[in-house]
């Protein structure tokens, strides 16, 4: 877990921290061209988010993407689901579950699980401490300016 999500946490497992370890600018990284419509949306409203409480870096485009593509994905397959419905009849006869489903339970899994990374769920946002701000000087330990010095 990078330092500065185990600060905002609290440090619960009072491991020793790793004052060397590498800071990236908190800054949003460039939105990737590859990304859909409704992707970019998301990155949008996600990157401003992300600043504003202080978890995204430059160093997060990889995984902002890829929440942002399996968002539009879970939309549009949940979109065409509510058109098609949950069953469908196949050629022979058998009714059976739509594939739809499956991709819409698949891309929300993706969409949990990446959103814990970035503080996005209840559960994962209850464990952070907003108070902490790493590149403040009036909240780092005197040892933190120590060690950076003496490396």
């Amino acid at each position: 877990m990078p330092t500065s999500v185990r600060m905002l946490r609290g440090n619960p497992g009072k491991r020793a921290i790793n004052h060397l370890e590498p800071q990236p600018e908190r800054k949003a990284p460039r939105c990737p061209d590859h990304l859909d419509a409704e992707a970019k949306k998301e990155w949008k409203r996600l990157s401003r988010m992300l600043l504003r409480i202080r978890v995204l870096t430059e160093a997060d485009g990889m995984a902002l993407a890829n929440l942002c593509q399996a968002w539009s994905t879970l939309v549009k397959a949940q979109l065409k689901l509510n058109e098609t419905g949950l069953l469908l009849k196949t050629p022979s006869g058998y009714v059976q579950q739509s594939p739809l489903l499956g991709i819409v339970n698949n891309c929300t899994e993706i969409v949990i699980k990446l959103g814990r990374e970035f503080g996005l769920t209840p559960a994962s946002r209850g464990r952070l401490q907003v108070g902490y701000a790493r590149d403040s000087k009036a909240a780092r330990s005197p040892w933190e300016d120590f060690f950076a010095e003496n490396g």
